[in-house]
């Protein structure tokens, strides 16, 4: 079952245990794992006007990159102590939105440990309060 999409205090606890379930310490992984992008509408309201706005190349998504088997995002609500933008739900499963498609981005040459430092970093750099529509 999809979870929700979320921002708040709820969003933390969501990652959590998924974060330590999949970068925990006993966790190396290969670095050879594949990432793909999935593809939202964002909403139920904009799937029609997508479907006319993708033949010229636009429209109002949101998206999640999947590696490891979590699927990562940004948004507008800050979260935890660093109040990052940066959240995490199961592949396909931002229930906010609308899901559209997966588009395969080949495969990390990051391994687990690396893919957990990179979000690491990511948590400090990307506050919510970044997050621009535009």
């Amino acid at each position: 079952q999809a979870a929700q999409c979320l921002c708040g205090p709820s969003a933390a606890q969501l990652c959590a245990p998924m974060f330590n379930a999949l970068f925990g310490s006993q966790a190396a992984g290969t670095g050879d794992a594949p990432v793909t992008l999935h593809i939202y509408d964002l909403g139920t309201a904009f799937q029609g006007p997508n479907m006319v706005a993708k033949a010229v190349g636009t429209g109002a998504y949101h998206a999640g990159v999947e590696v490891y088997g979590a699927e990562w995002s940004f948004s507008c609500c800050g979260d935890g102590p660093y109040r990052t933008g940066i959240f995490c739900v199961p592949p396909r499963g931002c229930d906010a939105h609308a899901y559209r498609e997966a588009l395969p981005m080949g495969n990390t040459r990051l391994t687990k440990r690396e893919v957990r430092a990179l979000i690491d970093k990511l948590y400090k750099e990307w506050p919510g309060s970044d997050y621009d529509l535009l």
